[in-house]
């Protein structure tokens, strides 16, 4: 509606008009500057909200997604950690058996050893029984259930299985054996010959040092499954950190409003509003000399 100046009560209805047109406009950019949203209302902009909305729903799910990266990256820390330790304390009880078996050792040395790789053995104990959050690092068993989605589609990174039980276990002329099987730490360990097929709490005479090398390779295979496994979450979880921001801008262009934009346009029509004020109050002006006129003149005659 154009502004119109003059003294008739059609301009000034006009002019009143034009005046609550602008208040509405007003109060409608100053909700967009106070919330920081372009669409308030669903009439404001119906096809860009549809597209916000169903960008909402692809952050919320790639968020949901994050969430599991990190928490399989958690898991899977922890694994590594546990496998470190794991060899650290095979290469220590290596490194006892290599001293129990000097020739030059005395009877009481060799106790101290023998006790001192029981407690080792009872720390690799320890581990294979380690837990996040309720869930085994070490399934001895097949798991169908630790894939973890990196999308909403259904892809994922499957975290497999690292039998660390199966990595300790040795089988010699002494029967099967696992490094983790022990008695009580510093109790002895029953020392006789079983047939190949049993299964015996292994002691350090029990063992050779290929035995250890064996058993060392296999905790670094592990391992290495277990740094592959973090390197591909490690990728997973930075393409799904871009997303996450590729897609809060896409919102945000569509829902977020221009503040300098919606400043400058309020401060148009905060000058719009002055003017038809003031066109009203011209027009009342003139209006009241018009009555004051005619009221002089109905005097004089």
């Amino acid at each position: 509606m154009a502004l119109s100046f003059g003294g008739s009560r059609f301009a000034t209805q006009k002019s009143i008009g034009y005046m609550s047109q602008t208040k509405s406009k007003m109060d409608k950019s100053l909700e967009r500057i106070s919330s920081g949203k372009r669409i308030i209302n669903s009439s404001d902009d119906p096809g860009g909200l549809a597209v916000a909305m169903k960008l909402q729903n692809q952050i919320s799910t790639n968020n949901a997604a994050i969430g599991r990266v990190d928490n399989a990256k958690s898991f899977v820390e922890m694994q590594s950690s546990a496998l470190g330790t794991a060899t650290d304390i095979l290469t220590e009880m290596s490194s006892v058996w290599q001293q129990y078996n000097d020739p030059l050792a005395n009877d009481d040395t060799k106790e101290t050893l023998a006790q001192q790789f029981r407690d080792l053995q009872a720390q690799l104990g320890q581990l294979k029984s380690e837990k996040f959050n309720g869930v085994s690092l070490f399934s001895e068993i097949d798991r169908d259930n630790m894939t973890v989605a990196t999308s909403g589609t259904g892809s994922g990174v499957d975290l497999g299985k690292l039998d660390i039980t199966s990595a300790l276990g040795i089988t010699n002329e002494q029967g099967k054996m696992n490094l983790g099987d022990t008695t009580e730490a510093g109790t002895p360990s029953p020392n006789r010959a079983l047939a190949p097929e049993s299964k015996v709490t292994v002691s350090i005479s029990h063992v050779s040092a290929d035995d250890l090398d064996g058993v060392i390779t296999e905790v670094a295979g592990l391992s290495t499954q277990a740094a592959g496994k973090l390197s591909t979450l490690e990728f997973a979880g930075d393409y799904l950190t871009s997303m996450s921001s590729t897609l809060e801008v896409a919102h945000g262009r569509i829902m977020d409003v221009d503040l300098a934009e919606e400043t400058a346009n309020y401060a148009s029509l905060s000058l719009q509003y002055e003017a038809a004020a003031s066109a009203v109050v011209q027009a009342n002006l003139m209006m009241g000399k018009v009555m004051s006129l005619l009221i002089g003149s109905f005097n004089d005659d």
